[in-house]
């Protein structure tokens, strides 16, 4: 049952910055914004922290906003294009980015690029980087995909219900720990890396951050 915006959205962006899993999004120009509703997970904070109250629950909507749960729906048919994942050679080459910076820092990782439903596309675990850490790497990079946001944002909510419920769900995979970035191309989630083996979490997410590099140039 997802969230939905009706127009009397002032732009605020308040919404945008409390969403776990990054679905509100609008476009230069848009009178406001809206939710993905395949992405929604109905966990309430938008319609917490809206200054104007211009978000209701799907089924808890007035009648005379219902027209606004097809106007949210169709903002994301428009414009989350039908885009394939990260290629291989992109993949790989954001992999070995990461390894550099990992190297330069004196880390050895391992570094894993998901598409956006968490299935690997490409690994790449350093020679000196624990066994472990590919793995940990992966779980990463799932939950980056998964919640469509970077992990060092979740790891303040690693102890609340919400997550280890979703973790449960997840079958364990879900680890709310920095070293993983969603990648997006426009509004839509195509993938995530996932980086661990460094000695502090921060230099995992400094390496992802440098894998990330080669997509964003790429896509510039």
């Amino acid at each position: 049952m997802p969230y939905v915006i009706t127009d009397l959205c002032t732009n605020d962006g308040a919404c945008v910055e409390v969403c776990p899993v990054a679905c509100i999004h609008t476009k230069p120009g848009a009178p406001q914004f809206y939710v993905d509703p395949e992405v929604c997970i109905d966990c309430e904070q938008c319609e917490i922290v809206c200054p104007v109250d211009a978000i209701f629950k799907d089924i808890d909507i007035p009648a005379k906003y219902t027209d606004f749960i097809e106007v949210n729906a169709a903002f994301f048919r428009q414009n989350k294009a039908a885009i394939g994942s990260v290629p291989f050679d992109t993949a790989w080459a954001m992999i070995q980015s990461s390894h550099e910076y990992a190297q330069m820092v004196g880390a050895a990782v391992t570094a894993v690029v998901v598409d956006e439903a968490g299935a690997p596309i490409a690994v790449g675990k350093m020679d000196k980087a624990d066994p472990v850490s590919a793995e940990l790497a992966f779980n990463k990079a799932y939950t980056a995909a998964a919640f469509h946001v970077a992990t060092a944002t979740l790891a303040a909510q690693a102890r609340q219900p919400i997550m280890r419920s979703l973790s449960i769900a997840h079958r364990g995979k879900i680890l709310p720990m920095a070293g993983a970035l969603p990648i997006i191309n426009g509004v839509t989630i195509v993938g995530a890396i996932g980086i661990h083996g460094a000695a502090r979490p921060e230099q995992d997410a400094l390496s992802a951050r440098a894998g990330m590099s080669v997509w964003e140039n790429a896509h510039h």
